[in-house]
């Protein structure tokens, strides 16, 4: 069954491509046909004359029916391995067909070829509505669609695109929605879309909730979900109650923003949704229950199998969900019918049954990690706990249980997310323990209260002390200054994949390492410290990195001495973090935010989740910017002190001095006010000075040409991007060497050719990160060297 899993497998992901070289009968017909070939080579189990009378036979162990005569292999007409290969072949072929005959059924649905148009459709939510700035969005799996003057019976399912306040509907319920009907054409979207059996987008005007489902059991599962959700709420204070719905219902609604950054950088993301441990965690007491009444294994198997269906559908059956439903579906199968049970065997049994039902789950990440995790406990957790021998055992399982995992999972992480921190291996074993704790109380603190109030409060006291411990353990492991294992791209998963399938093999055959290996790597050890610590040092002057992040501004400043300095963090939540580990950066001195735009600060607030933060500073000017209230809480969650520096005001980090230049005051009334609030500071290190000259507009430049302060610089920051929103004199009076422009893909026409025409009219050289990426400058005995990533 993990062969047959595996190879299906591939074939769904091979389907997009090879999908195209025969159409979906052809390759059903290919496949079918070779397994048959396969049958008619494969070695046969005959059974041998019955043997004479006073002839004693030994009785294998397997049981009676295996004694009535002993067996002998037959050779079919092929080489042994010939139905081997035809076999993987064959299923390989068969996975081709499904998932093209799924891509055909998801392309030609019948709300996509009713788009372009007005549509009603009468839906049941897959998921709870999310907000987002523009709106709202969903997905939906649409039951009956009028348009046109025609009214059909569907099975499909439509992304929804709200605008305005979202329904006050929830996953399950059913929905009336109205609007426009659309094909997306924007090839990423659209693929995401197709990847997740969508084809069409439904972007709503109006949106009316019909009721809960009605299916008798998914409203049962809704009541409790809400009963439960609301005396979680009740009981418990918000980031804690936050906490707790997602660990036990993976309801991410409530989550704080600060924790859930927490529990991502150290690599404990995963209790924040409902995982295949959280079915172990609701079966088991279950399951202790029923064995304590005594019950046979027809009611056992009924009560196992009920519990698991009803958190399934309680928790909005996420792909690692179903995998782990189905997987203790197969067992309590096994169970019940008294036939031995492999671990292996029954995860491929359930991601191949998985993935015939819903093909596209072959592209979900969260079903992939999932899998992969699973599969690495599998193969690698008793290994390993077997070998940590120091450990007392119940620790030894759980270090060997997330070790196992960890190999499993960091192929993928590296190739979707580019990082791993290493700190989650302890943060994993530490957190461990309290886990189950924690959902178990606060689930019991919730259903309790239902009924007694002051029992369910005496419970979440109880609770909040393994939920707190966690907390902890998060904040403390996302700031461990412990390296980051980062990289990307495809040949990184294969080469990946292939390393833990070998570890596996390597680990299981139970051989010992080389001696050779051995020797090597210990003298090879010290060399490999002694040149990351040279590399990791400070540099031999001052020293600018301007990230390429897209359309934003992020750059890092860093000096012999050892100061360093973050200028902006990006449009991505993420990408500067990322950078940042891959640096081996450990602190900041100073994190600037220049002001309030998102392509400036949105990466701020996870950088400050991982990083020791000295100092903030930021124009410190009234806003409504959603980012800027992110990164406010961010500060106050990691009590970071804040300046508002002005114009003519300096900071010292060792070596290097902050000079601010802009703003004078908060401005209003002007195009921009956020822009012309926009901190603009020389950063000077002996004679090397860098203008970040962020994102003042005329006026905000205007000013600093009046006041006659020195504006001049080696190398300058060019403002906005390049857009049509500076001055010709303002780059007079720089006359830089060098001049960034930070900018990526936009519609704004950035960078402009006047602007660029009047920088390179000063002499300077201009260097754009859409074309180089990230841009190096260095200072070097009074020399600028300057390198680039492409």
């Amino acid at each position: 069954m993990p062969a047959v899993a595996a190879v299906v497998w591939v074939g769904l992901l091979a389907a997009p491509i090879a999908g195209r070289e025969l159409p979906v009968a052809g390759w059903l017909v290919l496949g079918t046909g070779l397994l048959a070939a396969a049958i008619a080579v494969a070695p046969r189990r005959l059974r041998e004359p019955d043997l004479p009378l006073g002839t004693l036979a030994p009785v294998p162990s397997s049981g009676a029916m295996e004694a009535l005569g002993p067996t002998r292999l037959v050779p079919g007409r092929g080489p042994p391995a010939a139905a081997a290969i035809l076999v993987i072949v064959g299923i390989a072929a068969l996975g081709i067909g499904w998932g093209t005959a799924h891509a055909h059924r998801t392309r030609d649905a019948l709300l996509a070829r009713l788009a372009p148009g007005a549509a009603t459709v009468d839906a049941v939510l897959r998921i709870d509505p999310r907000a987002d700035p523009d709106g709202w969005t969903a997905v939906a799996d649409v039951r009956l669609v009028r348009a046109a003057g025609m009214a059909a019976s569907v099975r499909e399912a439509v992304w929804i695109d709200g605008r305005g306040e979202a329904p006050d509907a929830v996953r399950g319920d059913r929905i009336r929605l109205t609007g426009e009907l659309l094909v997306p054409q924007e090839p990423g979207f659209a693929g995401f879309l197709l990847r997740r059996g969508i084809a069409a987008e439904l972007r709503v005007r109006e949106a009316v909730r019909l009721g809960p489902s009605d299916v008798a059991f998914v409203r049962w599962a809704q009541a409790f979900r809400a009963l439960v959700g609301r005396s979680i709420r009740e009981l418990f204070a918000p980031r804690p109650a936050g906490l707790l719905l997602g660990l036990s219902l993976g309801d991410d609604s409530l989550l704080d923003p600060a924790l859930e950054r927490d529990f991502r950088a150290s690599g404990l993301s995963h209790l924040l949704v409902v995982s295949g441990g959280n079915v172990v965690m609701i079966l088991a007491p279950v399951l202790v229950l029923a064995s304590l009444l005594r019950l046979s294994r027809w009611p056992k198997f009924a009560i196992g199998l009920g519990t698991v269906a009803f958190f399934v559908v309680l928790t909005g059956a996420e792909p690692s969900v179903l995998r782990a439903g189905v997987m203790a579906g197969l067992t309590l199968f096994g169970v019940l019918l008294g036939r031995p049970r492999s671990a292996a065997s029954i995860l491929g049994g359930a991601v191949f049954a998985l993935l015939v039902l819903d093909p596209a789950l072959v592209w979900s990440v969260g079903f992939q990690l999932s899998v992969a995790a699973t599969a690495g406990m599998v193969a690698l957790a008793t290994p390993f706990a077997d070998r940590l021998v120091f450990l007392p055992r119940p620790m030894a399982l759980a270090a060997g249980a997330t070790l196992a995992a960890q190999v499993g999972v960091t192929p993928l992480l590296l190739y979707y997310f580019h990082e791993v921190p290493l700190s989650t291996l302890v943060a994993n074993v530490l957190a461990f323990p309290a886990v189950a704790p924690a959902m178990l109380l606060g689930l019991a603190a919730a259903g309790t209260g239902l009924v007694w109030k002051a029992a369910g409060e005496a419970l979440a006291a109880l609770a909040h002390l393994p939920l707190r411990y966690l907390e902890v353990v998060a904040d403390h492991a996302a700031r461990a200054p412990v390296p980051w294992i980062t990289g990307g791209g495809l040949a990184t998963l294969v080469a990946g994949i292939a390393a833990a399938a070998g570890l596996a093999w390597w680990i299981r055959s139970g051989r010992r390492a080389p001696r050779i290996l051995v020797v090597s790597t210990i003298a090879l050890a010290p060399v490999v410290a002694w040149s990351s610590a040279l590399s990791s040092g400070p540099p031999s002057g001052l020293t600018v990195r301007f990230f390429d992040v897209g359309q934003g501004d992020a750059a890092l400043v860093t000096s012999p001495a050892g100061a360093t300095i973050l200028v902006d963090g990006g449009p991505d939540e993420t990408q500067v973090a990322t950078e940042l580990s891959a640096l081996g950066v450990k602190r900041l001195d100073v994190v600037v935010a220049s002001h309030p735009h998102a392509d400036h600060i949105a990466g701020l607030p996870a950088v400050l989740a991982r990083l020791q933060v000295g100092l903030l500073v930021e124009p410190g000017c009234p806003t409504d910017s959603p980012d800027a209230v992110a990164l406010t809480e961010a500060v106050e969650a990691e009590g970071i002190p804040v300046r508002h520096p002005r114009a003519g005001d300096t900071i010292t980090v060792g070596d290097v001095g902050i000079g601010f230049l802009s703003p004078d005051r908060c401005w209003s009334a002007t195009e921009s006010d956020a822009n012309n609030d926009s901190l603009v500071f020389r950063v000077s290190l002996g004679e090397d000075v860098v203008l970040f000259a962020t994102e003042p507009e005329e006026p905000a430049q205007q000013v600093m040409l009046d006041s006659r302060i020195d504006l001049s610089a080696d190398v300058l920051k060019v403002p906005h991007h390049g857009g049509a929103t500076s001055l010709e004199a303002f780059f007079d009076a720089i006359d830089p060497w060098f001049a960034v422009v930070s900018t990526g893909p936009n519609t704004y026409g950035h960078p402009v050719p006047e602007v660029l025409a009047w920088i390179r009219a000063t002499g300077a050289r201009v260097l754009r990160t859409d074309r180089l990426g990230d841009v190096i400058v260095v200072f070097d005995g009074g020399e600028v060297r300057v390198a680039s990533a492409a």
